[in-house]
């Protein structure tokens, strides 16, 4: 079968999923995306294995500041316009599925014009008005935010799933995200975490930093936080406070920071007036930083290593889309303590497969990861558990297989489930 998929950014959902169709089942896949992606950085495989179509970046896309949202509908648009142009001038592109990002990935609205193919959208999240997402952070400095925001960037999502066949989630939450008249066209499916770059093993004594492979002891605690961007949706501020009280206790603890500066989601501009979340954060707390290694973006393979290295990872999200780290920590075994929301709580059950509390207490946050660091002991059976709930539900050896199901089932005509 040829897939094509639609994204702005390669690999994205789509690389990885992509190559293990090719691989376990000899599909064509094909894409058309605008960038190549540093989060996560595409593979050697996936260029050599994949046919990858790029389309020239939009100046609002190459510009730092990205599209101003009151015009994200109008850019959805142009997009529309640009990928039919491009099918145009590709009469070999004439897959069997079309399988689309939803929202400002998702330019589909021109489509059936072009191709006779069913249309699968990836239904990623669906913004809430208020008490979830980019609204939660209700303690931090005010702003004013624009309450049709949620309404412009949901816009182009809404116009995908009305002409769309059928459309899958990750979770269950980002599912039940949607109004409720669109779920019976969402099916929940998992798009898989690979085991075995993800994985328990020997603990590495040098962890790769900024290019060079820093030397840990033995003897150090290392205690590791992932995000994307180091914003407030994923609790930077809060993590900092969390370590600046762990070693107020401990003098051995090192903290592994993976990710970069950049902004994705949310306020953090108009709280703070400085384009750098985790500066306005450093800036106004008293931490020891020499106990921090910054790793900025890193490839895959590295963030493995520091994970494998990791005696503790913590996990502070808002209500949002749950994270790759939180499934990568847990998949090499890591004794995760995550914020006891709701999309956390499908993933985690606190003291079986990981630890939650309230994501706002701070000092039970930390006296959970004290614990931990002294005990460690006592929590193997929640990294055993950890591992085997993601080989069980979260592995590509168990996500693949009802991926491939669904897109089977919607490209013979006969629809979501």
């Amino acid at each position: 079968m040829h897939v094509l998929f639609l994204h702005d950014a390669f690999p994205a959902q789509f690389g990885r999923l992509g190559l293990e169709l090719t691989r376990r089942h000899g599909w064509r896949c094909s894409y058309l995306v605008q960038q190549l992606s540093s989060c996560p950085t595409p593979s050697r495989e996936m260029l050599e294995s994949l046919e990858i179509h790029q389309l020239p970046l939009s100046a609002d896309h190459r510009s730092s500041e990205g599209i101003p949202w009151p015009q994200i509908f109008g850019a959805y648009l142009e997009q529309c316009a640009t990928v039919a142009e491009a099918l145009r001038a590709r009469p070999g592109l004439r897959p069997d599925l079309v399988v689309a990002h939803g929202g400002r990935g998702a330019p589909t609205l021109f489509l059936r014009d072009h191709v006779d193919a069913p249309l699968v959208v990836y239904c990623e999240y669906y913004f809430a008005t208020s008490h979830r997402d980019i609204s939660y952070r209700i303690d931090l400095p005010p702003a004013e935010p624009a309450p049709f925001f949620p309404r412009c960037i949901n816009a182009p999502t809404l116009a995908a799933l009305v002409d769309c066949d059928a459309g899958y989630s990750a979770t269950r939450w980002q599912r039940d995200s949607f109004p409720d008249r669109f779920r019976p066209k969402i099916e929940p499916l998992f798009d898989g975490i690979d085991t075995e770059l993800y994985r328990p093993g020997p603990p590495p004594q040098t962890l790769p930093i900024g290019g060079k492979d820093v030397a840990i002891p033995s003897e150090t605690k290392v205690v590791t936080f992932v995000s994307r961007g180091l914003e407030s949706i994923r609790g930077f501020d809060l993590f900092m406070e969390v370590a600046s009280r762990i070693l107020r206790e401990r003098s051995d603890v090192l903290f592994v920071v993976v990710g970069g500066e950049e902004i994705h989601y949310g306020w953090d501009r108009l709280h703070t007036g400085s384009p750098s979340f985790k500066q306005w954060v450093l800036g106004r707390g008293d931490y020891d930083l020499s106990r921090f290694l910054f790793t900025g973006r890193i490839l895959p393979e590295h963030l493995a290593e520091i994970l494998r290295r990791s005696d503790l990872h913590i996990y502070l999200t808002a209500p949002f889309v749950v994270s790759w780290s939180l499934f990568n920590a847990m998949a090499t075994g890591l004794p995760v303590l995550a914020s006891d929301v709701a999309p956390v709580r499908e993933v985690v059950e606190s003291g079986v497969n990981g630890l939650l509390e309230p994501l706002f207490d701070v000092d039970r946050l930390a006296a959970t990861a004290l614990e931990v660091l002294a005990r460690p002991a006592d929590f193997e059976g929640i990294r055993r558990q950890a591992r085997r709930t993601i080989e069980e539900r979260y592995s590509l050896d168990a996500c693949i297989p009802p991926i491939k199901g669904f897109l089977e089932r919607v490209a013979s005509g006969r629809g979501a489930g």
